[in-house]
């Protein structure tokens, strides 16, 4: 039977230490049926609120934990399933944690959905998906202008050719931010370079780095303004100082579509851990019909890199994948046997589902109290 028998809410920390300065965190969901095929999925925010999310006891007919809408229902009917998850939810969320945590229990439900059919994920997606993905190296600026020179030439070396840099100190100062894309473009060549700007100014301000920035020929800025600043960065995009990115903080098909709608990015960049591999999949459709380009937010375990790179191998054109070139420590334990970047490309697995499953030491080792390896399945009392 496909129907759900079990849902298991997994919060991991890896502490500081001395390999990792700051803590890492990271949510994952498992879906069991009742004939023992198992589903993972992943959730982009705080693992806490989306594990009370899955747990919290029913109130209202709209207000009831994930575990209540899945229990028993049919795994298969992925469309039907979400929609039960935000109908059921709607009291208690419409985006951030709920919706990060329907995310995970969606992805689940994939994985759940192409190993019963004996296929990748990329194949219920698409008749004929991409053996690989182009894939560009994205970290955030170093202490220096010639430490983050150093890093990307090493990238390059490795065989990538599209970077990205960004986020604090970057921001903060003009002459400073010149510093940094000079180096990163020396590092680079004429490989193609983009900006996370991690919302650090107004439109105005946004406009003047614009301008300023013409000569390193970004192929994108990413995030330049606040997120809910809508007008403003369709005013930004509408002078074509430079493609604008955005998308990954967008928690469903609602916030993406409002990006196009209202013309503010050339590139959307949806976050299946955020909105949804649903939703990412009808936004990216509906990007390219308008002929702007897909890129993907993907910046924490390999299990969210590896959804992201069946979604984007199943979509046309040439979509590119983000990958972390600093990925959280937790990656490689919990992963072992997750794709790997070759000469800038990944290649999708060929396994059935997603084509990966967390190792089950790394698992314990790693899950808070509470969470399903310390208290078992998650089960309404």
């Amino acid at each position: 039977m496909s129907r759900i028998a079990a849902v298991d809410a997994f919060c991991l920390e890896r502490p500081a230490d001395a390999l990792s300065p700051r803590a890492e965190h990271c949510f994952l969901l498992r879906i069991v049926t009742e004939d023992g095929l198992t589903g993972w999925g992943e959730g982009h925010g705080s693992p806490h609120v989306m594990r009370a999310a899955v747990e919290a006891p029913v109130t209202h007919a709209s207000a009831q934990g994930l575990v209540h809408l899945l229990l028993g229902a049919e795994a298969g009917d992925i469309p039907a399933l979400r929609h039960r998850l935000d109908r059921g939810t709607q009291w208690i969320g419409r985006d951030g944690a709920v919706a990060q945590a329907i995310a995970a229990a969606e992805l689940a439900l994939w994985d759940l959905a192409g190993q019963r059919a004996g296929r990748p994920v990329a194949k219920l997606l698409a008749d004929a998906p991409a053996r690989d993905v182009r894939a560009y190296a994205s970290g955030k600026v170093a202490a220096t202008p010639d430490a983050t020179h150093a890093r990307l030439a090493a990238e390059r070396a490795a065989g990538f050719d599209a970077f990205k840099i960004g986020w604090p100190p970057f921001g903060a100062d003009a002459e400073a931010d010149c510093a940094y894309l000079d180096a990163a473009r020396d590092a680079v060549g004429a490989h193609d370079l983009m900006l996370d700007a991690a919302q650090a100014w107004d439109a105005a301000t946004a406009a003047e780095r614009a301008r300023l920035f013409a000569r390193y020929r970004l192929g994108w800025i990413e995030e330049p303004l606040d997120r809910d600043d809508l007008a403003g960065q369709a005013v930004l995009r509408a002078q074509r100082l430079t493609p604008i990115a955005a998308g990954e903080g967008e928690c469903g098909l609602p916030g993406l579509k409002r990006l196009l709608d209202h013309g503010c990015v050339d590139v959307l960049q949806p976050d299946v851990t955020r909105a949804g591999l649903l939703a990412a999949l009808q936004a990216a459709g509906l990007a390219q019909a308008e002929g702007l380009a897909v890129a993907s937010h993907s910046f924490t375990t390999a299990l969210n890199v590896t959804a992201h790179l069946h979604l984007l191998a199943a979509l046309p054109g040439t979509p590119l994948l983000e990958w972390p070139v600093r990925p959280l420590l937790l990656w490689a334990e919990l992963f072992p046997d997750a794709p790997r970047v070759m000469a800038g490309r990944v290649t999708v697995p060929d396994a059935p589902g997603w084509g990966l499953a967390p190792d089950p030491i790394a698992l314990r080792r790693w899950a808070l109290p509470g969470s399903a390896a310390d208290c078992g399945s998650v089960r309404p009392p």
